[in-house]
Parts: C-alpha cells; structure tokens; sequence
C-alpha cells in the first residue's frame, strides 16, 4: 500500500510540472520549451528510473521487512521456545535441586540409620563383653574359691598326715600325705606350706642318721661332683671318707689321732688334694691315698682355709697368713688386733665377724676393709642369696636377721640357742644351731615362719649340701652324719613308691570329703 501511494504522489507532480510547462509557453520561447521539455524529459526520466528504483527498494524494502518480521517471528517463536526451554530447564533443576535436597534427607537418614546400627551393635557387643566378663569373672570367682577350698583341704591333709605318721599309722599317713601333695600341686599351691611339707618329709623318710665319729663333727666336704663321695674330720683329730649308695654309708678312716683338733677340711679338686687344719696349728694334706703333716703353721687355734683370688689364705682366731700349696709353705704371719669369732663368705671373699661387734671383708692379706655390724650382740653365722638380693646374719642368742635388698630388716626368731651355721638357696634359708635343730625358712613368704627338718639330741655344728643341693648333711657335737632329703620331686617320687593301696572310699569319705571325687593313686593310669 505503501508503494501505490508514492507512485500516485509522482505522477501528480510530473502533472503539475507539465502545467506549468505550457503556462509557460507564451513567455519562452520555443528553443526554450524543447530545451526545457528535454530537461523536463530527463528529470521526468530520472524521476521514473529514481521512482523504479524506489519501487524497486519500496519491494526489496518490503521483502527484507517481511524477511524481517519472519526473522522476528522466528526470533521470537526461538525466544519463546528459549525461554520455554528456561522453564524447562529451570524446573527440572528445581526437580533436581528437590530430589537431591531429597536424596541427601536420605543419605542423612541413612547414616542416622547407620550410625544407630552401629551404636546397636556396639551396644550389644559392649553387653556381650559385660556379660562375658562377668560369666568368666564368675568362673575365675568359682576357680578361686575351689583353688582355695582344694588348698585348703591339702593343706588340713598335711596336718592329718604328720598325726598319723605321730601316731604310728605310716601306711594311712602316707597316703594322706600323698593326697596332701597331689592337691596342692594340681592347684599350683605352694609345696612348702609348712602343713604340707613336714608332711611330705616325714612319710618321704627323708633322714638318715649314722653315728661315724668320735668327736664332734666339725666339718664336711664333698670330693666328687655327683654328691656320693665326702668326707667329714672331727675334734679328735679324725678325717673319714665317706661313699653313699642305695642309702648305705660305706666310711673309710684317713686318719685319726686324738692328740689333733680338726677345725676345717677343703677340697682343691683341681689337684686332687685334700687339706685338714688342726686348731692346733698343724696342716695336713690327703692325696693318693695318703695323708702326711705338711706343716706346722705357727698360726695360734686354727681353725679355717679360704681361697681368696686364687690365694690360699689360712686363718686362725687372731692371725692369718698365705699359703702355697705348691711347695707347702706359710707366709709370714700378720696378727689382728681382734678376735675372730665367725668367717663365711661374701662374693666369694671371706667375710670375718670379729668380737667387737664389726666385719671385715678381706680381698688379699693386705686389703681388708672393716665395717660395724648393723647390728647389735654377736654374729656366729652369716649367708646371702645373689639371686633373692638377700643377707642373713645369725645371732649368739639364736635370732636371725633377714635384710633385703632395701637394706630392710625382718627379725625371724624360732631357734633357742647359738646360729652355728646358715645357708640359702634361693629364698630358701637353711638354719643350724646348737639347740639341735635344722630349720628351714620361705623368706617370701607373707609370714616368715620356721619349719623344723629334723632335731638332735646335740649341738648342729656344721652343714652343708650335697653338689646338687638334693640332700643336707650336718654335723654334730656327738659326731652323728645325718643325711636330711630337701629335693622335694625326690621326696615325692620316694613317697610315691612307698605307697601300697588306695585310700579305701570310706576313708576317702572321711579325710578327704563326700563332695571330692575319688581318685586312685594304685593302677590308674602311668601306675602298675
């Protein structure tokens, strides 16, 4: 429409303009009119080609409006679609935000879930645990009551056992005493219950007695390794040799004069010789058969010989002096300005305990340090434990103190008169005295208490173990050897083999209890 409207404005101008060409006539001329026809021509010309050209533009105008407006279209149908492909995409992101807003709901419900699973679970294995705990606490409660009640009971066995055997019933003391031992070892109790041991060692019969010297026995010492060879030397001037075998004492006399005072006998194993000091100052030697004066020291009461570093030092009550084996000679003789009333050892150096009241240690001859005794009367006997960290001094008046490795002291008393020896294996402390017992004391023990392995009619002066401490052989003032078994699977085996019958079930009743199960010691099983 737009088109047809400027066409029609053209052709009324072109109109008008020929109008005013013929008005114009009369006043040009006719050159003028063609000339000005001609520019007329031409403007009308042009005017035509101009007005093709805009009818031309007016449709490319028209067309590139329409291209246009489709374009807009188009545009605006890919905008809606745009701007519906927005909502789309904005509403399935919302759809997405919404279920992983949901899915992490579930994830933490999830681990809610979870983690209430798991308190559940823990919860009852914690209750599992608690009631484990308290069914084994309930069994480890009924364990040691029933370990204490079997203790017990071994231990009122032992007691009865040592009545019997008191009273003469050896075959049922035996076998109370057998029971005894049983109960107390499959319990993991302690053998040296005083109740249980004196009854083991008394139905294990674990003493021998021989009456071998005139004098007193002042010593013994062992010759061989395996513990059946020894001899013992006496205050007669006595040296015996002696062989044990299958409970028989086979003695052979070295010598004996009277007119001698055997105070000590050492063994030098290396050469085979054996040394006996007289406290009359005289030194003998055995070898090859043989015994012979070696000298006569000059040393006033003799009455010890010690190694000391790989030197031979003879000792009497106020001198000492070296010796030289090889070509049997004394030094010179150095006199103390006390009296010697008791020597042992300590690290394996002789340790002197003097009548003032203080010690004296000695690494050569001339290297003796001095100390006061911690302790006030007089020391007759002393013995340490390396192993336990122990040291026991043994009094005149028959105390013993027990000092521990804190320097600690327990006063133990139950011998009457003078320690005349102590020895300690282990926490085990072995005691002699003149009041003719031999006492056997547990230092680790809650309560430190003494258990008499045997008594004599006269004073204990001397003991000592055999190479494997299975057995102790004392001394004593009637010149008895007695032999005492303190190797408690020995005393058991020994027992074991005394044993002839089984308890009958009554007495089983009885002794040991109609809630016990029986048991048989003859012909079960390991038993002919």
């Amino acid at each position: 429409m737009k088109g047809i409207s400027k066409i029609s404005t053209t052709t009324a101008i072109v109109s008008t303009l020929l109008l005013v060409a013929v008005g114009t006539e009369d006043y040009l001329t006719y050159d003028q009119l063609a000339q000005k026809n001609k520019e007329l021509e031409a403007q009308l010309a042009e005017l035509t080609k101009r007005e093709q050209q805009s009818v031309v533009m007016q449709h490319v105008n028209a067309q590139m409006e329409e291209i246009a407006n489709e374009e807009r279209r188009i545009s605006d149908e890919q905008r809606d679609e745009a701007e519906q492909q927005a909502l789309l995409a904005q509403q399935e992101r919302q759809n997405a935000d919404e279920q992983r807003r949901q899915a992490e709901v579930e994830r933490q419900n999830a681990l809610v879930a979870e983690r209430k699973a798991v308190e559940a679970s823990q919860t009852a294995k914690s209750q599992q645990a608690i009631a484990e705990q308290q069914r084994a606490e309930a069994e480890y409660s009924k364990r040691v009551t029933d370990t204490l009640n079997y203790l017990t009971l071994a231990r009122n066995l032992g007691n009865t056992a040592t009545t019997q055997f008191n009273a003469g019933n050896y075959e049922l003391a035996d076998l109370l005493a057998y029971t005894s031992v049983n109960f107390t070892n499959r319990y993991h109790g302690d053998i040296y219950a005083p109740m249980v041991y004196r009854a083991l060692a008394a139905t294990s019969q674990n003493k021998s007695v021989w009456n071998k010297h005139k004098g007193s026995v002042t010593d013994i010492a062992f010759t061989d390794t395996q513990g059946y060879d020894f001899v013992s030397c006496s205050t007669y001037g006595e040296l015996l040799r002696h062989h044990i075998s299958n409970g028989k004492l086979q003695t052979t006399t070295l010598f004996s004069d009277s007119h001698y005072d055997f105070r000590d006998v050492y063994v030098d194993r290396k050469s085979a010789t054996i040394y006996v000091l007289s406290r009359t100052g005289h030194l003998f030697s055995f070898k090859n058969d043989k015994i012979r004066l070696m000298l006569y020291t000059g040393i006033r009461h003799l009455n010890r010989i010690e190694v000391c570093n790989g030197q031979f030092i003879l000792f009497g009550e106020q001198q000492l002096a070296t010796f030289t084996p090889a070509n049997g000679t004394v030094g010179p003789v150095k006199e103390l300005p006390y009296k010697i009333v008791c020597i042992c050892l300590t690290e394996s150096l002789p340790l002197l305990f003097d009548n003032q009241g203080r010690q004296h240690q000695v690494k050569s001859i001339d290297n003796i340090t001095t100390s006061k005794v911690p302790y006030s009367g007089q020391v007759t006997a002393y013995a340490e434990s390396k192993h336990a960290h122990l040291k026991a001094y043994g009094m005149n008046d028959g105390t013993i103190y027990l000092v521990n490795s804190q320097g600690k002291a327990t006063r133990l008393t139950g011998h009457r008169s003078r320690i005349s020896k102590l020895k300690m294996n282990g926490e085990r402390l072995y005691s002699a005295s003149f009041d003719g017992t031999l006492h056997l004391w547990l230092t680790d023990a809650a309560k430190i208490e003494p258990m008499v392995l045997f008594s004599t009619n006269g004073w204990i002066i001397n003991f000592t173990y055999d190479p494997q401490k299975n057995n102790i052989w004392t001394g004593d003032q009637k010149g008895n050897l007695t032999e005492a078994l303190i190797s408690v699977p020995t005393m058991i085996k020994r027992l074991e083999n005394k044993l002839k019958r089984n308890l009958t079930r009554e007495e089983w009743r009885y002794y040991v209890g109609r809630n016990i199960p029986y048991e048989k010691y003859i012909g079960k099983e390991g038993q002919p």
